[in-house]
């Protein structure tokens, strides 16, 4: 592969801000703000749009050329103005851009001040609550900025007691923070068991509605659903958090067990056997509860599914990318499947990343050497899948001119996918999601595999143009 350290071309990440949105969009009643360009608004609007096909808003405090002399303090205040009277929100979360971080303007100070010259306290149940996260885009990945967004909001709503004699009672509930890569038709997949096994639990954020709505005849200005504010700020109350994800920093979770003694236990996304085995085990010594029969058949049946495929995915060699979780999680099952993942890359940095994917190789399969890639675009990807030679990718839709041009079949997941329509509804998690994704894997290889040119014998060839020539002679007479 051809190292190229002084430039990024074609990255296979989104921006710290894109993950904000991602973080702010699971909440209920909250509008998002970008501090910044209108370029960066209008950017995300779009992909997310196109992703989820939804409606997306997110605001803009529009900085020009002045702004970008001057400071953006005016253009802070007079967007939060506008977003408040147009759109009145319960929440707003501000988010920095590269202009912002660059200019140097001091967000939580603006924050502060226009708080003060319009009133607005810090009561929950009364006041517009302002959560500002710094995620400019030069610093890291969508991945970052949605783990810091959701930090953020958990520090605001579950603020640490003043005094450590505070009494705590406790209700029993099960936080759940899960990483970026979830789709609307996952959360709704997980809600559904936390339900059957939890009773109560806490899901954050929620995106099951916000970027999945039923259609309507009156549009809301903020699409309703999303965790209620009130079951954040109860976050700290819960027996236990479950961090639904290993490679990336959970800060959420680590905030809340820090900070209010809530036990935090963290578990890769539930892709696969072994993955939603690890999850289910895990609801099981967390609630002491036993798992239901519903998810035992179900795992009989995608064992099943994987006897019946397992002709066709032998030995196929994959190339696996996306974000390192759920790149981490899709590894695990194509190893099961019995499938060689010749290559696995992440666009973010991950200082885990390698160590994680080839222990679980080292586990599975001893005698593969996948090529490993941290940080990297696609550029260095392309690079890689010609060394490599895999059979087919695995990924999201950004990869197409890859398959495309190596005329290799690309099974669509994660996130972006905008050249298909449905991706808020791929299922991926739990049992149901891995036979779901079994199928789409297996349907690919087999449709990429079919010859209907075969090249005919000429001999044969010549007795069938002879039999045809005497059949429409014999038809004339």
């Amino acid at each position: 592969m051809t190292k190229r350290n002084y430039a990024t071309v074609n990255p296979c990440v989104m921006c710290q801000p894109m993950g904000s949105a991602l973080a702010f969009k699971g909440i209920e009643n909250t509008m998002v703000l970008y501090h910044g360009s209108q370029g960066c608004s209008t950017y995300m609007r779009l992909l997310l749009a196109h992703h989820f096909r939804e409606p997306v808003d997110i605001a803009s405090s529009s900085l020009s050329e002045k702004g970008a002399v001057y400071g953006g303090r005016e253009n802070l205040k007079k967007g939060l103005r506008n977003v408040i009277n147009r759109y009145n929100p319960k929440v707003i979360g501000v988010a920095t851009t590269c202009l912002a971080e660059t200019i140097g303007d001091d967000v939580p100070a603006i924050i502060r001040e226009f708080k003060e010259e319009e009133g607005i306290g810090d009561d929950p149940e009364k006041d517009i609550i302002i959560i500002p996260v710094s995620t400019p885009s030069y610093g890291e990945s969508h991945v970052s900025g949605y783990i810091k967004a959701l930090d953020a909001v958990v520090r605001k709503f579950a603020e640490k007691p003043e005094e450590e004699s505070a009494v705590k009672v406790q209700n029993e509930k099960l936080n759940v923070i899960p990483v970026e890569s979830l789709s609307p038709a996952d959360v709704r997949e997980l809600k559904e068991i936390f339900e059957v096994m939890a009773g109560d639990y806490i899901f954050l954020p929620d995106i099951s509605e916000t970027f999945d709505a039923p259609l309507r005849e009156d549009l809301p200005k903020i699409s309703p659903g999303g965790t209620p504010l009130s079951e954040i700020a109860d976050m700290p109350n819960s027996q236990a958090s479950l961090g639904l994800g290993i490679v990336s920093r959970n800060l959420a979770v680590k905030y809340l067990e820090e900070s209010h003694d809530v036990p935090g236990y963290s578990v890769p996304i539930p892709v696969g056997l072994s993955n939603t085995d690890s999850f289910f085990t895990e609801l099981v010594k967390i609630l002491g509860c036993p798992i239901p029969v519903k998810y035992l058949k179900e795992r009989g049946r995608l064992l099943d599914a994987m006897v019946d495929v397992h002709k066709y995915l032998y030995g196929v060699k994959a190339a696996v990318y996306g974000d390192p979780d759920f790149v981490f999680s899709l590894t695990t099952f194509m190893l099961e499947l019995g499938m060689n993942p010749v290559l696995i890359a992440t666009g973010s940095k991950s200082k885990d990343f390698e160590a994680k994917i080839r222990q679980t190789v080292e586990k599975i399969n001893p005698e593969l050497e996948p090529v490993v890639l941290n940080g990297i675009d696609f550029d260095t990807l392309n690079d890689a899948v010609s060394q490599c030679n895999p059979e087919i990718l695995i990924g999201n839709s950004n990869g197409r001119y890859i398959a495309k041009a190596r005329d290799i079949p690309l099974v669509r997941v994660g996130l972006p996918i905008h050249d298909r329509v449905g991706a808020q509804r791929i299922l991926t998690v739990g049992y149901r999601g891995a036979m779901e994704l079994l199928d789409r894997i297996t349907n690919a290889i087999m449709e990429a595999t079919d010859t209907f040119t075969a090249p005919v014998p000429a001999e044969l060839a010549a007795y069938a143009e002879k039999r045809s020539e005497e059949e429409c002679a014999d038809g004339v007479r």
